[in-house]
């Protein structure tokens, strides 16, 4: 999976993290790094990646799989979604655990686990504590980066922003609201993903950070109870332009994140 479906004429060859621009900016740069854990290749040479930085290290654990990036500037931490049924089915059987603040879903947090000393270890390789440090991940691997960056500002790194694409809740309120660091979680029209209902008796899970809802045509809702009326509207603007593809599975996939989100890009 690459960046070649992206019109190029119309979207920025270059993956630019800004921390000036606005945050739409730097969501459509992070969410082809999302997408690029998924490529089939290795991803320390594809150019999308390569064009941006200069050391990347991958971790791997027990189904756990990403990558860390670094320049000059910036340090990205990136986790790839689920790749099988068993591994939701393993998600779905945990209940929580005792987290850095509050409790945590456990299935995410032994994943983590898996893979946390070879994070540490990429961090230490590209000297991430004297760089701009950016987490994301998409669908299951979004959880996991929301919990990495919340575990990583407690040992004592200082994240600038998180970004998830289609990432179920992975925290209970107390860990939700203590949440430290700026956290954008993007939610495309119909994806379920996000308010998937773990099953449990007794815990209970939230969702930390600020919700951007995505609309069909791509622009944004905020907040989301708003977004039936005005994905309404956004239907009604845009009849004539086109049939718009949509369902759970269409709008979960990370490439429809990246391809609403490209009207936000900048170039470098």
């Amino acid at each position: 999976m690459n960046d070649s479906s992206l019109p190029r004429s119309s979207t920025p060859r270059h993956i630019r993290l800004d921390a000036d621009a606005p945050y739409l900016a730097n969501a459509y740069h992070l969410a082809r790094i999302a997408r690029a854990v998924y490529a089939d290749e290795p991803v320390d040479h594809l150019p999308v990646l390569e064009d941006a930085f200069d050391r990347i290290a991958c971790f791997q654990g027990t189904r756990v799989f990403g990558f860390v990036a670094g320049n000059d500037e910036d340090v990205v931490v990136t986790f790839r979604g689920r790749d099988d049924n068993q591994q939701l089915a393993e998600a779905m059987a945990y209940g929580q655990v005792r987290w850095v603040e509050g409790r945590a879903h456990g299935g995410f947090v032994k994943l983590l686990e898996t893979v946390w000393e070879q994070i540490l270890a990429a961090f230490y390789d590209v000297r991430a504590h004297e760089k701009r440090l950016w987490v994301t991940g998409h669908s299951l691997g979004g959880a996991l980066a929301a919990l990495a960056a919340q575990r990583l500002y407690a040992e004592g790194f200082e994240p600038h922003m998180v970004m998830t694409y289609g990432a179920p809740r992975v925290l209970d309120e107390i860990a939700a609201t203590a949440y430290p660091v700026p956290l954008y979680r993007f939610v495309n029209n119909e994806d379920v993903i996000p308010d998937i209902p773990w099953p449990t008796l007794f815990d209970t899970y939230a969702h930390a950070g600020r919700e951007v809802f995505v609309l069909p045509s791509g622009a944004i809702a905020e907040p989301r109870h708003s977004a039936g009326l005005a994905r309404k509207i956004d239907r009604a603007n845009t009849i004539g332009e086109g049939i718009f593809l949509s369902g759970p599975f269409h709008d979960h996939t990370m490439t429809e994140y990246v391809d609403k989100l490209a009207r936000y890009a900048h170039d470098s």
